[in-house]
């Protein structure tokens, strides 16, 4: 009997899966009848930070054609089949269309729905049936019984039951507004954060974060205070009149700002590039753990000292020779080479390395190469230790989505136009809300050190947060124990101890036999099926939604994290699919 396919969210994880199932027509035309997507907002196929709801032409996205893991075919080649009537509409002409170039988000918005229909169409013509329901948010999962069967509730319509499940929802902002004092818990929609045409704020707007979304807050508000030119081939930006208040201060803890695009000679990441599978499964120990000094060594050092080489970085290259130079060790001294006493003069001097490398097409290889390292290590952080999970997100996450996560070079541009008027600032210092909600000044206070400050408007940019049990969107998977929180087992739980400290020890939790460290998120596997309390697989039911699976897979941002785990979860269903069969 044929079975159902329920796909929560339509942006473009929900494309890459549908592209997975299209690429196996002959095995799921066999098996599968009805394949639901289910989509909250009125426009399926985009995915909010592409949709016209939440973001604005002049929000660029980070990443080049190139970049994108293949659809039908790339972006580049689908702008430049683009009428020159419709490529006026996504302000663009023929003549700027490459795969390098970097667009806004909305043309990706434009992207993802012509390859979301291409994939509908061809399922269609295989014989199954495609349901796209807009309007249509997920409330609820219940799985029914121990057949595979789950219902799926939907907000004010009714329910519909599926024989299977994908959740590849986006992203979660759990967090509230308090727009009566100015703080907003998220930068998206980004229009809720502007003024009103013909208002300015005029004063000090607060941001948390320096983040490539921050820069999102940055370039829409900086163009409703003023606009900017050329002079002398450098960026100018122009304030209106009535804005000589008007000023935008970044906080984040480092007092880092993004580093900027590099030039790369595989612009996809991939998971075996430097090793294979079984030699790296070959480095797990006795006691089933891949130790991440272990990976380092004999992984990492020496496919880095080959890019370093290359890089002309010798000092770094000797370095690597040294037994006891780990990845701290690696991770602390590359993070000094990136900061800088002013971190605006230090963005200028990198934008003028980064156009010289990219005029004569010159890699930043040691970057590439570590991204890559590291992609690998999250499709199997599984196999980390507690210890090493928390050292590696307290430690190692900082330093990838600082020095390794790109800003475009035009972004930065603007970044320093604004600074040079006065208009943009950075400060350093760990940031703790006091008020976020309703007072007499109409206004959020915030700490940065023993320093408070009062802003009308401050806005989070720091980053989508992992969700927890509690605030998992699909309350009847965890009350009926079919999921369970994220954990990694504890090697040694003395060292646990002296890592975390006493604040932190309610993470800790103790089975019959071994201590665990509670993670962000939910628990699943290799593959992206969700695990139930009794650590067992759940069949028929995944979750590749970021927000919920970070815990185990801390490094999977961005697009191409979403076509790779769409590959693992449609390849484990099409297995389940023909294990039924035989």
């Amino acid at each position: 009997m044929k079975k159902s396919l329920g796909i929560v969210g339509s942006g473009p994880t929900a494309i890459y899966i549908l592209k997975n199932l299209a690429e196996n027509i002959a095995i799921v035309s066999k098996e599968l009848k009805t394949i639901y997507v289910f989509e909250k907002e009125d426009n399926a196929g985009v995915g909010m930070p592409y949709s016209e709801k939440y973001t604005e032409m002049c929000n660029m996205s980070n990443i080049s054609s190139e970049e994108i893991p293949m659809l039908s075919q790339s972006l580049a080649t689908w702008l430049q089949r683009q009428s020159v009537e419709h490529l006026k509409t996504l302000s663009l002409t023929p003549y700027e269309i490459s795969e390098t170039a970097i667009y806004p988000r909305l043309v990706l918005g434009h992207y993802f729905k012509s390859e979301y229909e291409h994939y509908q169409e061809i399922l269609r013509n295989a014989g199954i049936t495609m349901k796209e329901c807009c309007n249509s948010e997920v409330v609820d999962i219940v799985k029914k019984g121990d057949i595979p069967k789950f219902e799926l509730k939907i907000l004010n319509k009714k329910s519909v039951e599926c024989n299977s499940v994908i959740i590849a929802s986006g992203h979660e902002w759990i967090n509230d507004d308090h727009p009566e004092i100015g703080y907003f818990a998220s930068p998206w929609p980004i229009n809720k954060i502007l003024p009103k045409k013909g208002d300015y704020d005029n004063y000090t707007v607060g941001v948390l974060g320096a983040s490539l979304s921050a820069f999102d807050v940055v370039s829409s508000l900086s163009r409703r205070h003023g606009h900017f030119t050329i002079n002398d081939s450098e960026i100018e930006y122009i304030p209106d009149k009535h804005t000589e208040e008007f000023k935008i201060v970044l906080h984040d803890l480092n007092g880092w700002l993004p580093h900027l695009q590099y030039e790369q000679k595989e612009p996809l990441r991939e998971v075996y590039r430097h090793i294979t599978k079984k030699t790296l499964l070959d480095l797990v120990d006795e006691n089933g753990f891949l130790n991440l000094n272990t990976y380092f060594d004999c992984v990492c050092k020496p496919t880095l000292r080959k890019a370093l080489y290359t890089d002309e970085l010798l000092e770094i290259v000797a370095l690597l020779k040294n037994e006891d130079f780990g990845i701290l060790e690696f991770v602390k001294k590359m993070s000094e080479m990136h900061e800088y006493s002013d971190p605006f003069k230090g963005m200028q001097s990198e934008l003028k390395e980064a156009q010289k490398a990219a005029n004569l097409e010159e890699p930043v290889y040691w970057k590439e190469v570590i991204d890559d390292l590291m992609y690998t290590l999250n499709f199997h952080a599984e196999l980390l230790s507690a210890e090493d999970h928390y050292i590696f997100n307290t430690e190692v996450m900082p330093f990838l989505l600082n020095v390794i996560a790109a800003m475009p070079l035009e972004s930065a541009k603007i970044m320093l136009a604004l600074h040079r008027k006065g208009k943009l600032e950075l400060k350093k210092g760990a940031v703790k809300i006091l008020s976020a909600n309703s007072n007499d000044k109409k206004e959020t206070v915030i700490a940065v050190a023993s320093e408070k400050i009062s802003y009308k408007k401050f806005i989070t940019c720091s980053g989508q947060k992992s969700i927890s049990l509690d605030n998992f969107p699909f309350q009847s998977l965890v009350t009926s124990g079919t999921i369970s929180p994220a954990k990694s087992k504890v090697a040694n739980i003395k060292k646990m101890y002296a890592l975390i400290g006493d604040k932190s020890q309610d993470n800790l939790i103790k089975n019959e036999k071994n201590w665990y460290l509670r993670l962000k998120g939910i628990g699943v596997s290799t593959n992206f099926q969700i695990i139930d309390v009794q650590e067992n697989p759940v069949p028929y039911v995944y979750d590749l939604s970021f927000t919920h699976t970070s815990g185990l897979r801390p490094y999977s941002f961005g697009l191409q994290a979403c076509e790779l785990a769409s590959s693992l979860a449609v390849g484990h269903l099409i297995n389940e699919f023909k294990a039924d069969v035989e």
